[in-house]
């Protein structure tokens, strides 16, 4: 039986040449490759935004949640995390895709693309096939959300425990009420599933948006109106937080 024999300097030449592949793919070289990638992110991210925005509409619909709907208008940003079989957004007990605005006056930001993990006992105890709708409802607790998710980047999130949340999971501490979770197969949030939950940034969808050098603070402190993909969500917040102002 014969073998074939591979030349240390056959291996060398091959490893140079990956090498060099790898310099013109990251040089623009190649732009077809770069380019498609962020255009299937752009689509992603549109469509992400499209199943947040169903995700919310039984959370404004549900006479159920009215008191809970109400205080939209004092929250000071949303989370929302959908559970979109036919997009391919699955929201499970490991987490899913979500978009999180911060609110100015009655206008809110444009999306910043997240990443939700670790969502806790609390869920998995409930139905699986649910969207997750968060009020954050204080600026203490979304600048230390954006802060804590930008330092940590993708090395494991953001613990929603570090804004002092207590083990009742509706966010009750000393300074007030900080988050409000309802789940909208379900109804409100239930357990110490919302203190063990993870945030973290999603970067190919906020990179394909606003560059790569994205900064989630800054566009969380704009008026939005940037991404036209979110104009639709971004009405339907706004009408939300005059309805709650008013009734």
């Amino acid at each position: 039986m014969s073998s074939i024999g591979v030349s240390a300097s056959a291996v060398s030449r091959l490893c140079n040449l990956l090498r060099i592949c790898a310099l013109l793919l990251a040089l623009g070289v190649f732009p077809g490759i770069s380019r498609t990638h962020a255009q299937d992110a752009v689509t992603g991210s549109a469509a992400l935004v499209q199943s947040a925005q169903s995700a919310l509409q039984p959370f404004l619909t549900d006479p159920r949640w009215r008191a809970v709907r109400n205080a939209l208008g004092g929250a000071r940003a949303i989370i929302v995390v959908p559970h979109d079989i036919q997009a391919g957004f699955l929201l499970t007990a490991a987490g899913g895709s979500g978009v999180l605005l911060r609110r100015h006056g009655n206008v809110w930001s444009d999306p910043i693309f997240i990443q939700i993990g670790s969502v806790g006992v609390g869920f998995q105890a409930g139905a699986e096939n649910q969207s997750l709708v968060m009020l954050i409802m204080s600026d203490a607790a979304v600048d230390q959300l954006l802060q804590g998710a930008m330092s940590v980047g993708g090395s494991g999130g953001f613990a929603l425990s570090n804004l002092g949340l207590g083990g009742g999971g509706s966010g009750n501490i000393s300074n007030g009420l900080e988050i409000l979770s309802v789940s909208t197969n379900s109804g409100l949030f239930a357990g110490s599933g919302i203190a063990g939950m993870k945030i973290s940034p999603q970067d190919g969808f906020n990179q394909a948006n606003y560059g790569a050098g994205y900064n989630m603070q800054a566009i969380a402190a704009g008026m939005g109106g940037n991404l036209p993909s979110a104009g639709t969500l971004r009405a339907v917040l706004i009408e939300a937080v005059t309805q709650a102002w008013y009734q």
